[in-house]
């Protein structure tokens, strides 16, 4: 009798044991995924607002590059303007008459264009194809672009406001610095992604320069935005590739 009663004992004590190392090894795990979460949300805090401060970061740009457009063009051309309009002799000299006449067309066209880049009417209208395509019209014949389209169906309009003004920003670099001979903007959609790839055959960059930034950090920015994931791919002299995914998951 007294060794079934210290067994019952031993045993009663083994299972406490176990209970309590259970009830710890739970509460550890339960310690761990609150931390983790924590840091987790931290993170996503930390990208949170790193997204809208990049996304400030484009707005500030382009407010300043706007400026620029109207005080260095469209300012200069009214100045101009304004003192041929305000000299008596103007309106006795033909050829003064043509250069006003002639800078009035300039004008409107400069004003649709920083009208079209602070928001591409065109896109709520006849959608993402035909605005890139009214986008390609307008660029120098020295650089071919062409664009490739397999399937792609209307999104959203913020979706595809940024989408374009990722392919807007591309080109602009491609323009500016790659001295390529030929674009390529190829756009799929399928079931589960719908993926970009931006090509150009120009010098390219090494990944010094990309990690440096030379004003891609705009591209970031809106890829982030509609939480796309990207890979940049350049060497010297071989031309640049970006690659763009939005899963729809």
């Amino acid at each position: 009798m007294v060794i079934k009663t210290q067994y019952i004992v031993v045993l009663i004590i083994v299972i406490t044991i176990i209970i309590l190392f259970i009830f710890l090894l739970y509460r550890a795990f339960i310690k761990k995924i609150i931390t983790e979460k924590t840091i987790q949300y931290q993170l996503e805090l930390e990208h949170q607002k790193e997204i809208a401060l990049q996304a400030t970061i484009v707005q500030e740009n382009e407010r300043k590059r706007i400026a620029e457009v109207l005080h260095d063009d469209i300012g200069n051309k009214l100045n101009i303007l304004s003192l041929w309009v305000n000299n008596e002799e103007t309106w006795n000299s033909k050829r003064s008459r043509e250069v006003i006449v002639q800078q009035i067309p300039e004008l409107i066209e400069t004003t649709r264009t920083i009208s079209h880049s602070l928001y591409p009417v065109n896109l709520e209208k006849f959608g993402l194809l035909l605005t890139i395509e009214a986008l390609i019209s307008n660029v120098n014949k020295t650089l071919t672009i062409e664009l490739l389209n397999h399937y792609y169906k209307p999104k959203s309009i913020s979706f595809e406001l940024q989408t374009y003004r990722v392919i807007q920003e591309f080109l602009s670099n491609v323009i500016k610095h790659a001295n390529a001979t030929k674009m390529i903007i190829h756009i799929r959609d399928t079931k589960n992604a719908v993926s970009l790839i931006l090509s150009d055959n120009g010098i390219g960059f090494d990944q010094d320069q990309l990690n440096k930034g030379m004003g891609l950090q705009n591209i970031d920015s809106r890829i982030q935005s509609i939480n796309g994931h990207y890979k940049w791919k350049s060497k010297k002299h071989r031309g640049t590739r970006l690659i763009i995914i939005h899963s729809k998951q």
